[in-house]
């Protein structure tokens, strides 16, 4: 314990801490977009996903809802059920509030990913306050984890893991697991001495089962992780307590995400039932976990492209022609890997406890501590490559692969580690200056400054880059909705399979989907059939057996009244673009940027 028990945050000061924390999350973020220049109703992140991404906000805007859209896979319309997100349904609720408020789905993507800093930071601080740090110190760490080089590595092009609330809820609800009789029950002494039922803590249960509901909504990747870690540690705990009552903790905990999650992706699951489940859409490979498991020499090195030359080159230096990179954003930054080490440390010098668990309450500094250290290395063991997590794969769960962002529950317990050596160091001061606070506020400036610095800018374009992007785009398709009537459908070449396909030539994956964000809604567009299906089959059997030449006369009976060319994707076939419109026989529309034709 510290020398001064931890005190419970003041119910009517925290709303307002908590806005402040948040506030100040916000400011930093407009700092670092420089809102007053950027395009409001265009997404700043043009990297592949970040196209699908604006593709479901903007179906979302015309539809009501994500799942369907008649004017992509044309001629046969999107289903977008193989590529389940029932995991994120509650961010996506929050999206479709934003699109239904602004009604600009590019608009709605800003905000959102602007908006989640100050979500982000505010979750974060909560859970801290409610492990009873201090307001300022939790502050601290609350913004230096929501600034993480994770968040911008991610940006807008995983939007859905880039607000990543759910990390310190899913920390929180494995501390709890943790320390369940004193979390839970009135009593925590009286175990197996009459019903348990009459020595709940009924309010703090269903304070668990609701975050367990809140994580299951919110992020598939962190509802696995969670998952596992609940499992692994109640069963580590079980054995060292002889206390098999804590993998019943587990069980129901894991019970409620589970319902949770098989209830959100009802429509996956309804939509299986009647046609089958797909074999070729978003399926993983159970070793794919290795591609993208965790690595410690991201973790502790330095992100490519921080703000400090000299710690970007080692960053770069320690992946170049690495032959498994799995993702970036796995960077702890300079005070996380001080927390990181020293949650390690404590599994091999740090001395276990050896009271009963009942009487370890979940503030107690040496429990937490030894919760901090029991998480990272179980975090550690399955999310690793070639970790435990090909175990969680055999077992059926191989949609769970990218184990590297595992890292924001590592994260999270290190600022842990680093808020405890703080409150240390706050008392070290108290003790020995004539003025601790002008000393303690002048060290929290300082720390807060070095934690935000320690990071990587926004992954972007420039917004004048983005502008004209948008503009060329918006002026080509602006100039086929002239010439088409309502309803023209248009086959997109070279044939690409959605989702998820090797980048042909120069294009990005979902490049295709250009044509559809520019458009009016006036026109259909052959792009966004699930692979697998037979709407989508036609394209694969037109791409590889007859050629678009040959196709002609069956695209003009599927009601087809014109082509789409991106001559990114015939780099180095620019003979067959040629064959093409001259098989066509009319003169090509051009878009200003001079890469796609129209015909």
């Amino acid at each position: 314990m510290t020398a001064t028990e931890p005190t419970a945050a003041p119910k009517r000061r925290l709303p307002l801490e908590t806005l402040a924390v948040a506030t100040v999350a916000w400011a930093w973020g407009a700092i670092l977009l420089r809102v007053w220049d950027m395009p409001k109703r265009l997404p700043f992140d043009t990297r592949s996903d970040a196209t699908l991404i604006s593709s479901m906000v903007k179906t979302m805007e015309e539809r009501g809802w994500y799942l369907n859209q008649p004017r992509l896979g044309a001629p046969f319309g999107q289903q977008f059920y193989d590529f389940p997100h029932g995991g994120e349904s509650f961010q996506l609720f929050a999206m479709k509030v934003l699109v239904t408020v602004t009604g600009d789905w590019g608009l709605a993507i800003n905000l959102y990913f602007f908006l989640g800093f100050g979500v982000l930071a505010a979750v974060t601080f909560l859970v801290l306050r409610h492990l009873r740090f201090g307001p300022v110190i939790a502050g601290i760490a609350a913004l230096i984890f929501t600034f993480m080089p994770y968040h911008f590595t991610h940006g807008e092009m995983h939007l859905w893991r880039s607000t990543y609330y759910s990390a310190p809820l899913a920390a929180l609800l494995l501390v709890w697991a943790t320390s369940w009789r004193e979390r839970f029950l009135v009593d925590p002494a009286r175990v197996g001495k009459g019903s348990i039922r009459g020595n709940l803590r009924w309010p703090r249960v269903a304070g668990a089962v609701a975050v367990a509901v809140v994580i299951a909504g919110t992020e598939t990747m962190t509802t696995g992780f969670t998952m596992t870690l609940l499992a692994s540690s109640a069963l580590v705990g079980a054995i060292r307590w002889r206390e098999p009552a804590r993998l019943g903790v587990a069980v129901i905990l894991i019970g409620v995400m589970g319902i949770t999650f098989a209830t959100l992706s009802a429509p996956t699951l309804n939509y299986y039932r009647a046609y089958g489940t797909n074999d070729q859409a978003a399926r993983r490979l159970v070793t794919e976990s290795e591609l993208y498991g965790l690595k410690l020499s991201r973790m502790l090195t330095p992100q490519g492209g921080h703000r400090f030359e000299v710690f970007s080159k080692i960053g770069a230096e320690a992946q170049d022609k690495s032959s498994v990179r799995s993702e970036g954003g796995q960077a702890l930054g300079v005070l996380g890997v001080a927390g990181f080490l020293g949650a390690l440390w404590g599994a091999f010098a740090g001395r276990w406890r050896r009271e009963r668990p009942d009487i370890r309450p979940g503030w107690d500094r040496s429990a937490l501590r030894e919760d901090a250290t029991t998480f990272t290395l179980l975090a550690l063991l399955f999310g690793t490559i070639g970790g435990l997590s090909i175990l969680v794969s055999m077992a059926g769960f191989s949609q769970i692969r990218v184990w590297n962002r595992i890292v924001l529950i590592i994260a999270f317990f290190a600022m842990v580690m680093v808020l405890m050596w703080s409150e240390q160091l706050v008392a070290w001061v108290r003790r020995r200056s004539t003025r601790p606070q002008a000393v303690l506020g002048v060290l929290a400036v300082a720390v807060l400054a070095f934690g935000l610095w320690d990071s990587i800018p926004v992954q972007r374009k420039s917004y004048e880059a983005i502008e004209a992007q948008h503009a060329s785009d918006r002026a080509f398709v602006g100039q086929i909705e002239e010439l088409m009537p309502d309803g023209a459908k248009i086959l997109q070449l070279p044939i690409i399979e959605f989702p998820e396909a090797q980048p042909v030539g120069k294009m990005e994956d979902y490049d295709h989907l250009r044509a559809y964000l520019a458009d009016d809604g006036s026109l259909e567009w052959s792009y966004g059939s699930i692979k697998g299906r037979p709407a989508a089959a036609w394209q694969t059997v037109l791409r590889d057996k007859i050629g678009p030449i040959g196709a002609l006369p069956a695209i003009l009976g599927l009601g087809f009244q014109g082509i789409w060319i991106d001559t990114y994707g015939y780099v180095g076939k620019e003979d067959e673009v040629d064959q093409i419109v001259e098989a066509v026989g009319v003169e090509p529309l051009v878009s200003p940027d001079g890469r796609f034709l129209f015909l």
